[in-house]
């Protein structure tokens, strides 16, 4: 671990001992988060990112930390960017084709569709596809790569 917590900036602590104590999060989590980023980002985005990691599962909350360089502000924009889970890229990709895009929603059935073409040539330029396969086993989750 990093430096210890009677080592940090005053408002640093103040928060860790905050957070203990009224919402009992753990200080070894918090003071990772500080040993990825650095104690002003802790201050400004470690509440939105423990939230995230509630709601969607701390492996792919870090995950998809380190596919944008551990840049903590991301966080706050992780929602926006997440498009849900598809099991597989190709998945998203026929999901994209007949429920998002409007030139082809409609394709007849007869029409066969090369969704891994598709995901290669066009979607994965636009989206990123997050795995987790430490604890949690869960495949395609479909980030966009930025938002506008």
């Amino acid at each position: 671990m990093g430096k210890p917590t009677g080592q940090m900036q005053e408002d640093t602590q103040e928060l860790l001992d905050f957070y203990n104590s009224h919402y009992n999060w753990e200080y070894n989590d918090m003071c990772r988060f500080i040993d990825n980023h650095t104690e002003e980002e802790f201050q400004e985005y470690y509440q939105t990112y423990h939230q995230l990691c509630d709601d969607y599962g701390t492996e792919l909350v870090d995950n998809f930390g380190l596919y944008f360089d551990l840049e903590a502000s991301y966080y706050e924009k992780f929602e926006d960017m997440y498009e849900g889970e598809f099991g597989h890229s190709t998945d998203f990709a026929e999901y994209w084709c007949n429920e998002v895009n409007e030139s082809t929603k409609n394709l007849p059935e007869w029409l066969t569709v090369d969704y891994e073409n598709i995901w290669e040539t066009k979607l994965s330029k636009d989206y990123i596809e997050i795995d987790c396969d430490g604890y949690e086993y869960t495949y395609g989750h479909i980030f966009k790569r930025e938002v506008k």
